[in-house]
């Protein structure tokens, strides 16, 4: 093959990557792992591929809580990043980062969001507790329009053992993200007694109003879950 044909092939395969990560993207989301597979084997490059909206195919995985395509994409990805180890839950890893470059506990991924915020969304406790230990911030909202602190993605993902950690770390109850919703809203709004009851318990205002008006009460209401429309009009 001559060095124009070369030349031709690569700018050829270069065009069609974008083709290949939106397509690899359609399998996560459709939990179509074993297409995956078999895209992934013929095109083993695209394991290290950014998205369109800059993450990682591993990070984009994770939010599609796509545990088997995150499986397939780490056996083929040349390297874990901090905030993958973080997302992971590779408490190792993540130490090891730390320990070289302790600034990146203050960093922003690539979509926004610190690390600590991240730990709390894809339920890692002993991430979020050493990052805590570590210094991360609490009430640190994420660098996008969402302005997410860790404390609101801990109660969007209902997990109380890690909204109660940064409760007793003195996180505020009281944050708002964006459209004014607070951590109470969350919690009313997946119909989560308990952590319900944790946030009002330490202060949560049961009051609130999102940027439309609507307090924690309105939000159980739509969905009719009665024991948090009890509890809120009980508080």
């Amino acid at each position: 093959m001559n060095k124009a044909n070369t030349e031709k092939n690569l700018h050829n395969e270069k065009k069609a990557m974008p083709e290949k990560i939106e397509r690899a993207q359609e399998l996560i989301k459709n939990q179509d792992n074993e297409t995956l597979k078999q895209l992934l084997s013929a095109n083993p490059e695209i394991s290290n591929a950014i998205t369109a909206h800059g993450v990682s195919l591993l990070t984009f995985s994770a939010y599609c809580r796509n545990q088997g395509a995150i499986q397939l994409i780490r056996s083929k990805k040349s390297d874990i990043d901090f905030f993958e180890s973080v997302i992971l839950g590779d408490l190792e890893l993540a130490e090891r980062y730390l320990a070289k470059t302790p600034a990146l506990i203050e960093t922003f991924s690539a979509d926004g969001f610190g690390a600590l915020g991240l730990a709390c969304f894809f339920d890692q406790f002993k991430l979020a507790k050493m990052l805590i230990n570590g210094g991360a911030k609490i009430d640190q909202p994420s660098n996008n329009d969402f302005s997410v602190y860790p404390i609101h993605s801990a109660c969007a993902v209902s997990n109380f053992e890690i909204t109660e950690l940064l409760i007793k770390r003195g996180a505020n109850v009281n944050v708002k993200q964006q459209s004014g919703v607070t951590p109470l809203h969350s919690a009313a709004h997946n119909g989560n007694l308990e952590i319900a009851k944790l946030l009002i318990e330490n202060g949560a205002d049961v009051s609130a109003q999102t940027t439309t008006g609507q307090t924690p009460l309105d939000l159980a209401k739509e969905k009719n879950f009665k024991e948090i429309m009890n509890c809120l009009e009980q508080s």
